[in-house]
């Protein structure tokens, strides 16, 4: 029985799913989602026009500006990518039962012991995929096929953009030889960078050497890389994905020195944390929140819950206890708060309606609900916290 994996990889997909919602967007070449030019924060993504002048995902927005100084910046929201990665998956169930989205963009397809439906080749099946995804949703992907996910995925980079590409049983060391050491998976930059002052950025390089020879060079990280380099990668997919974490941040144009405000971007953050938790039906044992002072300096605190919750109340009012004491840290220092950060972690699913839960609770459950409702029909912003509200004259509340 052969193993066989399509990864689908959705091309520019935050950059497409703006371009969506705001049509005027659809013939600008150069746009780059997330945050503002002149601002702090850090590229999302970006066009392949864009691409073209170096911008990259994780880049901060001004080092992005001022590569490419005629583009348009753009800033989504997680609901709609949500929504239209969720649509793609509709999609792909179609060809196979067992997906699993790896994030929002990109998703694994298991077609092993299909031999008899596809004994040659499942380049015609992934051209169908590309094409129902194409006309379901507007999307474009690029489709990697391979023994195993991580040469499925190297194949679907290699094929970018809108492009197919299929490595069969056997051709894997041919197809690895002629990629640079970088593309392998836990090879990130400062590793390409050390493994390049020993002579080896390609991935032949290691191909060429023994498992002791590498040994010599790079210590106990020797073995995992050569077996990479030769195709070895995971070959098993499981049905569910498991979700290890739910979370949201932000960084700030000017560092903050102002506890009320920053308790107002909290809420906000929390509100959206939450409501993706009840989204993927997942409850949280700990809230862990992220503080980075102006001089960079980063603290991070967790807390964990009685009970397991997905309640947007509970979250907060962890968050700010954390929150307050974290602030307190960054004024003793003299700095101001450049970035903001909630996670939700240690996630299992929501605990069975308790008869004996506190009346309380109860009204906060159902009040969530009904929060939930709105902002499906209405969208996120339909409904807020009080103190997120502006009153006239365009203050919010608390201000």
């Amino acid at each position: 029985m052969t193993t066989r994996f399509l990864h689908v990889d959705l091309d520019a997909f935050f950059v497409e799913v703006c371009r969506q919602l705001r049509p005027e967007l659809r013939a600008v070449d150069l746009l780059i989602v997330g945050g503002r030019p002149g601002g702090r924060g850090v590229v999302q993504s970006a066009s392949y026009g864009a691409r073209a002048h170096g911008v990259r995902a994780g880049m901060p927005t001004s080092e992005a500006a001022r590569r490419c100084p005629g583009a348009t910046f753009v800033q989504g929201t997680f609901d709609d990518y949500r929504r239209a990665s969720r649509a793609v998956r509709k999609v792909l169930e179609e060809f196979t039962p067992i997906v699993v989205m790896a994030s929002l963009d990109e998703g694994y397809l298991d077609f092993t012991g299909t031999d008899r439906l596809h004994p040659v080749s499942l380049l015609p099946v992934a051209e169908r995929i590309r094409d129902r995804v194409r006309a379901e949703t507007g999307l474009d992907c690029s489709i990697g096929i391979g023994s195993n996910r991580m040469v499925a995925k190297l194949a679907s980079d290699a094929a970018k953009p809108r492009g197919l590409m299929e490595v069969r049983e056997g051709w894997e060391e041919g197809f690895l030889a002629g990629l640079p050491l970088r593309a392998l998976p836990g090879v990130g930059p400062k590793t390409a960078e050390r493994l390049q002052g020993l002579g080896l950025t390609q991935v032949a390089d290691v191909q060429a050497r023994t498992v002791e020879e590498l040994e010599r060079l790079i210590g106990g990280e020797a073995k995992l890389l050569k077996r990479r380099a030769h195709g070895h990668g995971g070959r098993v997919l499981r049905g569910r994905q498991e979700t290890k974490s739910v979370s949201r941040e932000t960084t700030f144009d000017q560092d903050l020195t102002d506890l009320a405000r920053l308790e107002r971007v909290l809420l906000r953050l929390a509100a959206h944390v939450g409501s993706q938790l009840r989204g993927e039906r997942l409850a949280a044992r700990t809230v862990t929140l992220k503080l980075r002072h102006g001089d960079f300096v980063t603290r991070t605190r967790s807390h964990t819950l009685p009970a397991p919750s997905d309640l947007d109340a509970e979250l907060i009012s962890v968050g700010r206890e954390l929150l307050s004491a974290m602030f307190g840290e960054a004024r003793k220092r003299g700095k101001g708060v450049r970035l903001l950060g909630i996670a939700a972690t240690n996630l299992v699913e929501p605990p069975a309606a308790d008869l004996f839960e506190e009346p309380e609770r109860t009204k906060l459950r159902q009040l969530t609900s009904a929060v939930d409702q709105v902002r499906e029909r209405f969208g996120f912003d339909a409904a807020k916290p009080g103190s997120l509200v502006k009153r006239r004259g365009g203050r919010e509340a608390g201000k």
